[in-house]
C-alpha cells in the first residue's frame, strides 16, 4: 500500500499539479502583501490565480487581435477606470482625459514605461551585437543617455525642414506608380502592397539621405519585400509575446523564437543597406549625425536599424488610415487642394480618430489619485487616448471625421482639448523621435494624391492590433485620375 501511495505521488503528472498548486499559493500570498485597500475597490473583470484576467483571451469572447475592442467595452461596462490583472500584476486602465493628463504631466526626470519583454531578453541575449535594450525600452539615466545621443538630428526641425524637398519628389514619384499600378477601374486590390516601397524609400531617405531606387512593389528586391513582411511579423510577435504566458522567457515560445528569426532579418537587411549608403554623401543627416555620436559602435548601428523598421511600420499604417478617412470622406479632397492647411487638419484628425499608437502605458513614480481612487507608486497605468478621443465629453459628434474643428476659431478648443489625448506618439520626454517626421511627410503625401485622384473605397476598416493599431489586409482604393 505505501509502495502503491510513493509510486502515485512519483509521477509527473501529480509532480506537475503539486508544482501548480505551490504556484497559486506563493501567487496569493504575493497579491495579499500587495493589497490596496482603496484600489481593491476599482471594478474590473474577475481575476482567476495564475491567469489574472487573461483568461478572457483564451477563453473569453475577445482575441488578442481585437484588444481594442476588448477596452472599448470595458469603459462602457465599468467607467472611467478598470483594475486588470496581467497575469498576477495589477494595471489600471484610466479612460478619461482628466486622469490621462494626470499621469501624462507627472514630472519626472527620467520616465518610466513598461518596457517590451521580448526585445530585452533577446538583445541581452546578443551581446555581440546590441549594447543594452534600445532607447524605446531602457530606463533610468542610460535611457536618457540614449536619447540624447542618439535622436537630436532626428528631432531637430532643421533637419525635416532640410527634407522637405524630397518629400515632395517622393510623393511625385508614388503619384506616377499609383498610375501605373492601379487597373482600368481605378482600383488597387491592396494599398498596403503599393504603400511600402513608399514608407521604405521615405524612411531611408530621411535617415541615411539616400534613395533606393525601388519605388513600386514590381521593382522592389525580394529582399525589401522581405523586410517588410519580417517587419509586419515582428510586431505581430512582440504582440503574442506580450499578452502570452511569461513562461517563453524561461522556455521559449513559437512567437518568440519567429520574433528573433525576424528581428535577425531586419537587422542583417538594413545594416546591408546601411554598408552600401557608407561610399555616399550623407552629411548632416541622421545617419551622420548618429555616426558621429560619442557612443558605442553597437548602440550606433542598433540605432539606425530600429529608427528604419520604426519609420516604415508607422508611416504605412498612418497613411493607411488617413487615406481610408478621405477615401470615405470624399468631400474634404476638394477642400485639401484648394485650402493650404486642410490637408494638415484632416491628418490631425486621422490621429483623433485612429492612432497607431494606443494604449500609451506608464509606470507612476509616486502615489496618484485617479478616477476617486488612490493607485500607489510602481502601478501600471494604462492610458487610453484613443477611446478619450472618442468621447463625446471631448469632442461633438467623435465618431465623425471634421477636419475643420482643427481650423479658424475651432483650432484653440480643440488642440486644447487634445492636448494630452490627441498624442499617437506619447506624449513628454517619452516622445516618439519620428513625431515630426510622420507630421510633414503625410500632409504632403496627401495633397500631392487628391490633387491627382479622387479616392474611394468601398471596404470597411477592419482594425487588428498587431502591437500597433493596423488595417487588416487587403484593403482595396480606387484612384479615379482627376
Amino acid at each position: 500500500m505505501a509502495n502503491d501511495i510513493f509510486q502515485f505521488f512519483d509521477t509527473p503528472f501529480v509532480i506537475f499539479i503539486l508544482l501548480i498548486f505551490f504556484v497559486v499559493i506563493i501567487c496569493c500570498y504575493w497579491l495579499k502583501k500587495q493589497k490596496n485597500e482603496d484600489a481593491d475597490k476599482i471594478p474590473g473583470p474577475c481575476s482567476i490565480p495564475i491567469f489574472g484576467t487573461r483568461w478572457i483571451f483564451y477563453f473569453g469572447c475577445y482575441k488578442i487581435n481585437k484588444f481594442h475592442e476588448f477596452y472599448d467595452d470595458a469603459y462602457k461596462r465599468y467607467g472611467p477606470i478598470m483594475r486588470e490583472y496581467f497575469f498576477n500584476i495589477p494595471m489600471y486602465s484610466i479612460f478619461e482625459r482628466a486622469d490621462i493628463e494626470k499621469v501624462m504631466k507627472a514630472p519626472s526626470k527620467y520616465p518610466v514605461r513598461p518596457p517590451t519583454a521580448a526585445i530585452v531578453a533577446y538583445r541581452y541575449s546578443r551581446p555581440d551585437r546590441y549594447s543594452s535594450a534600445g532607447v524605446v525600452n531602457e530606463q533610468g539615466e542610460k535611457w536618457h543617455n540614449l536619447r540624447l545621443s542618439l535622436t537630436s538630428e532626428l528631432t531637430s526641425p532643421k533637419t525635416i525642414a532640410n527634407f522637405h524637398a524630397e518629400v515632395k519628389n517622393l510623393a511625385r514619384d508614388w503619384c506616377r506608380e499609383i498610375k501605373s499600378a492601379k487597373c482600368h477601374s481605378g482600383a488597387v486590390d491592396n494599398i498596403a502592397n503599393l504603400l511600402l516601397p513608399l514608407c521604405i524609400e521615405t524612411s531611408c531617405a530621411l535617415i541615411l539621405g539616400r534613395r533606393l531606387g525601388f519605388m513600386c512593389p514590381e521593382k522592389l528586391p525580394m529582399k525589401f519585400q522581405k523586410l517588410g513582411e519580417a517587419i509586419k511579423n515582428y510586431f505581430i510577435c512582440l504582440r503574442d509575446t506580450q499578452h502570452a504566458s511569461p513562461l517563453w522567457k524561461y522556455f521559449g515560445s513559437a512567437s518568440y523564437r519567429k520574433m528573433m528569426k525576424c528581428e535577425d532579418q531586419i537587422y542583417d537587411t538594413v545594416l546591408n543597406i546601411i554598408n552600401e549608403s557608407n561610399g555616399e554623401n550623407n552629411i548632416g543627416t541622421v545617419y551622420s549625425s548618429i555616426i558621429n555620436s560619442n557612443i558605442d559602435e553597437k548602440e550606433k548601428i542598433a540605432a539606425i536599424i530600429d529608427f528604419i523598421m520604426a519609420g516604415i511600420q508607422t508611416l504605412k499604417n498612418s497613411l493607411i488610415f488617413l487615406l481610408y478617412l478621405v477615401a470615405k470622406n470624399s468631400s474634404v479632397q476638394r477642400k485639401i487642394i484648394e485650402n493650404p492647411g486642410y490637408a494638415k487638419a484632416c491628418m490631425k484628425e486621422s490621429f483623433r480618430l485612429l492612432p497607431t499608437a494606443t494604449p500609451l502605458a506608464r509606470i507612476l513614480e509616486q502615489d496618484m489619485k485617479l478616477a476617486g481612487y488612490q493607485i500607489k507608486s510602481g502601478s501600471v497605468v494604462l492610458c487610453h487616448n484613443g477611446i478619450a478621443c472618442r468621447n463625446e465629453e471631448n469632442f461633438d459628434f467623435p465618431l465623425s471625421f471634421i477636419p475643420e474643428r482643427w481650423l479658424g476659431e475651432n483650432v484653440h478648443k480643440t488642440s486644447t482639448i487634445g492636448t494630452f489625448i490627441v498624442i499617437p506618439f506619447g506624449s513628454g520626454k517619452r516622445i516618439c523621435p519620428g513625431k515630426r517626421f510622420i507630421e510633414l511627410v503625410l500632409p504632403i503625401f496627401l495633397k500631392k494624391i487628391v490633387t491627382n485622384f479622387k479616392i474611394v473605397t468601398d471596404d470597411v476598416l477592419d482594425l487588428q492590433h498587431e502591437f500597433l493599431l493596423s488595417a487588416k489586409e487587403p484593403l482595396s482604393m480606387f484612384f479615379h485620375d482627376r
